[in-house]
């Protein structure tokens, strides 16, 4: 072999690792060349940190975006300047372990107004690199979003409230135009008892006025000389004739009864009263136990010169355990099912049949009559606003409206049976649940 010739295979190895060096370098730098693409073009912002230095190394354009500044000013920046005191322990957690993840912070614009983000960190390099990565994504919309949904649910709540005062104002009228309705009728049943008692008092004023002559006799009597025997038997057969003309023991034995008399007239028109308060005065917002049996009752008292002359009432109350509820509420639905059983029947009468009775979680409540009934054609609209098939002034079209948002209000529910001809039951289902209480009530 000739001196200073060199070798071939020498010479095609050198140059083939020369070839895989270049295309190792090319690589790296179509690597780096993606990463710093993909770096720039991601829609989260994104800057690396050197942890010691606390200073900006790289920094992608959202990132700029996001702060209000160009990319290029980030770089070198101290990221101590965009993360405000409050975020202290996340930027300090972040230096000292470069990890954080999904932290919402806040970051401060060039402008001075505070960003709200979503931070990730991420240490480069390994556990003792001073590089970290930090991506963050704005979510001012999304906090926007969020404002705006909590003001749309005040609003909500607001109507919600002033829904529910309408409500109950609405169903304050129409228990009033109930009164109205029925004020007559109940005139007329606290006048009947009025009527007697001031008979009977037009009566134990005379019979007060005889006792009190036959008194004054007895005074005369004896103030009388004993020794003047004339006189005192003058005075002492007026005495008599007076007590038999008057006819005192009559008037000794029918005080009595008229007394207790008047005394019932007065509880019943002091129950009239009763009843019309407790019915015409606004529920309070907390629920009462309520004896059922005993509120439907008192509102058969209270419609009874409705019902009195057409219809009879039957009761079929069971033993129902107290219903915790707003009484007045649901007087006024028993009342308005009375009434209309009444008028269903018309002129002709019929029998209401009044019953109660506990069914397992729930009361049930069965108001019927043997009315025309109602046409299968009407019968899903019943309970619709202002719908009504009563004369035009008798009746306002909300009374089963209004009882069918109260027994919804309460949990419940109503049924109803009716056929042509034959009459209709109301069945009304009030829940018990946790307000179930121990005693019964017969």
């Amino acid at each position: 072999m000739a001196v200073g010739v060199e070798n071939p295979v020498s010479i095609a190895s050198q140059q083939a690792t020369i070839e895989k060096l270049q295309r190792v370098e090319s690589d790296l730098r179509e690597g780096q060349e993606f990463a710093q693409a993909m770096f720039d073009a991601s829609q989260a912002g994104m800057v690396v940190v050197n942890t010691d230095l606390h200073q900006i190394m790289e920094a992608n354009t959202i990132s700029g975006q996001i702060l209000g500044l160009d990319k290029d000013d980030l770089v070198g920046a101290m990221i101590n300047d965009f993360i405000p005191p409050a975020n202290e322990g996340v930027r300090q957690a972040f230096l000292a372990t470069g990890l954080v993840r999904d932290q919402e912070i806040e970051l401060i614009h060039s402008d001075g107004h505070k960003v709200p983000i979503i931070l990730s960190v991420t240490r480069i390099g390994g556990p003792a690199s001073n590089m970290a990565l930090l991506s963050f994504i704005d979510i001012t919309t999304r906090k926007e979003a969020e404002l705006e949904l909590l003001r749309s649910r005040e609003e909500l709540k607001r109507a919600n409230e002033e829904l529910k005062t309408h409500k109950d104002l609405i169903v304050q009228s129409e228990k009033l135009a109930s009164i109205g309705q029925l004020a007559a009728g109940v005139a007329h049943e606290i006048n009947n008892p009025v009527g007697f008692v001031t008979s009977n008092l037009g009566t134990i004023q005379e019979y007060v006025t005889t006792m009190g002559s036959i008194l004054k006799l007895y005074d005369e009597l004896e103030q009388t000389d004993p020794s003047a025997s004339d006189q005192r038997e003058a005075l002492q057969e007026k005495i008599r004739a007076v007590k038999e003309e008057e006819d005192l023991e009559f008037i000794l034995d029918d005080l009595g009864n008229v007394l207790e008399e008047s005394m019932d007239g007065v509880k019943r028109v002091t129950e009239i009263v009763q009843n019309l308060k407790s019915f015409a005065r606004q529920d309070s917002q907390e629920r009462r136990p309520l004896d059922i049996n005993e509120g439907i009752e008192s509102m058969i008292k209270m419609v009874w010169n409705e019902l009195k002359y057409t219809c009879e009432v039957e009761r079929d109350f069971g033993e129902v355990p107290l219903v915790q509820c707003h009484p007045g509420q649901i007087n006024q639905v028993v009342m308005n099912m009375l009434v209309n059983a009444s008028h269903a029947m018309g002129s002709e009468g019929g029998t209401i049949t009044v019953g109660t009775r506990a069914t397992g979680n729930e009361v049930e409540i069965r108001i019927s009559d043997t009315g025309s009934g109602i046409p299968e054609e009407i019968r899903n609209r019943i309970f619709d606003p202002f719908f009504t098939t009563k004369d035009v002034g008798k009746g306002t079209g909300l009374g089963l409206s209004i009882s069918h948002g109260i027994i919804q209000d309460h949990g419940g529910r109503i049924e109803v049976d009716s056929e042509v001809g034959k009459g209709t039951t109301f069945r009304i289902y009030l829940p018990l649940g946790a307000d179930k209480q121990e005693g019964l009530i017969g």
